[in-house]
């Protein structure tokens, strides 16, 4: 019989903590368009192979607690799709104020422009999607603008309170008031 051993190395929370945290660190130093991949696998003192076994890229770095939370909310609304307000809340209670926040407010120093842009519009698509369980039923045409309106809604919200200062302004309060105007687009 085999009994099965632990492999040595790093928990893969620590490396990919590692990972974030040096990215966040080398972005401020020298921007973001100047920090290549080694520079941030040489900081945090892991290989190449390893950081692309947690990310797809550099930029996916800045959106990495955003996405776990999406992922999330994705298999709460496969599970129960009655209250996507609820969900969608939920993800804004437990974001934390972290490189998703220092991307928004530190987006000049970072030399981030475009690359930001098109890295929230992503996430827009991304959080429509997890949202379609909650417009099953609905005309396709009015699911998909009901599931990109409340999407936007969510990715304003976080421009909003990173700007406005994370550690001190509510993300719930923000969101509730972005899903005002779009509030009924699932009825």
């Amino acid at each position: 019989m085999t009994i099965p051993t632990r492999r040595a190395g790093r928990p893969h929370a620590s490396s990919r903590a590692m990972l974030e945290e040096a990215a966040g660190e080398l972005f401020l130093e020298q921007g973001y368009a100047a920090t290549s991949v080694a520079d941030i696998t040489r900081r945090a003192g892991v290989s190449r192979s390893s950081f692309f076994n947690y990310f797809g890229g550099k930029s996916d770095l800045l959106w990495a607690s955003f996405d776990e939370l999406v992922d999330r909310l994705r298999a709460d609304l496969t599970a129960d799709p009655a209250d996507p307000r609820a969900a969608l809340l939920r993800l804004a209670r437990d974001l934390p104020a972290d490189h998703v926040a220092l991307a928004f407010t530190q987006s000049d120093a970072m030399g981030l422009g475009e690359e930001l842009r098109l890295a929230a519009a992503r996430r827009t698509i991304a959080v429509a999607d997890a949202l379609r369980p909650a417009a099953a039923g609905l005309d396709p045409l009015h699911a998909r603008v009901a599931c990109t309106a409340w999407a936007g809604a969510l990715i304003a919200a976080v421009q909003e309170w990173s700007r406005a200062g994370a550690s001190r302004t509510s993300l719930p309060d923000l969101l509730g008031r972005a899903l005002t105007p779009v509030g009924r687009a699932f009825s």
